[in-house]
């Protein structure tokens, strides 16, 4: 349902700003496994004042939810508006899953470039096959870096001419990484197993982080929960300055209308 309305409002922006005089640019911001984790909703230890910023300046939704527990399925709802069973990409896109979207599927860049709007994409992308997701920009940039991908799309966002823009920007973060701690449960690093240009590195107490409460409060569990929490904030707070980052940039001012 999330997916639906998300491309629903996206379609509408489009097509109500394609009769005006200045046509409304849209940027899709997409975080990796994020949850409630932001101090917008309510979480009192996590330092996500960017974010936060915008949430009290526009609509933040409460019951909104995803269709599909897993990375590529979840995106291809979200950029087709369609179910998996009826996007076909049921599973993951990566290694022997091997899924992808139905051929006859007509996604979101594909109808939005059909609107006159130039389509371009950052950081993460994860369902195929490309065609079905026409971007025509293809942004390079390290998606475990907010900054830098803002960075990478300042000349496309500030470039003059009468289309309007449609920026999906996905980072990697808060998504678990490939690298695990060499002590204690071994958790895994959560991309933070190095330092990344441009980003302030903040720090968190474990005593002070917020388990929630559908993880187990054992107390053998509860030190690694907070070990794991740590490592996800840090990441999450990684992934929360690319937007003012992004919109600084000249006429970006446009992209939240």
């Amino acid at each position: 349902m999330l997916a639906r309305s998300i491309l629903a409002l996206v379609c509408w922006c489009a097509a109500c700003c394609s009769a005006s005089a200045a046509p409304k640019n849209v940027v899709l911001v997409v975080a990796d496994d994020l949850g409630l984790t932001l101090g917008c909703y309510g979480n009192k230890t996590i330092k996500t004042p960017n974010i936060d910023a915008v949430a009290a300046d526009g609509a933040l939704f409460t019951h909104a939810y995803c269709t599909t527990a897993s990375c590529s399925p979840s995106r291809s709802v979200i950029l087709t508006g369609l179910y998996n069973h009826a996007n076909g990409q049921y599973g993951l896109l990566h290694a022997p899953h091997h899924f992808t979207t139905l051929d006859n599927v007509v996604s979101l860049p594909a109808r939005l470039r059909e609107g006159g709007y130039r389509t371009a994409r950052v950081g993460k992308f994860h369902v195929a096959p490309e065609e079905i997701y026409p971007f025509e920009h293809v942004v390079k940039g390290d998606a475990r870096n907010g900054v830098e991908m803002a960075e990478a799309c300042r000349e496309l966002i500030a470039e003059k001419g009468s289309r309007p823009l449609f920026l999906y920007f996905c980072t990697a973060d808060p998504h678990r990484s490939g690298q695990f701690a060499k002590t204690g449960a071994k958790p895994n690093l959560f991309g933070n197993e190095s330092t990344h240009a441009g980003i302030e590195e903040r720090t968190y107490d474990p005593a002070e982080v917020t388990v929630p409460p559908f993880l187990q409060r054992r107390a053998i569990s509860r030190g690694q929960d907070h070990d794991l929490r740590c490592r996800t904030q840090l990441a999450l707070h990684r992934a929360q300055p690319l937007l003012p980052q992004a919109w600084r940039a000249e006429r970006c001012h446009d992209l939240v209308g």
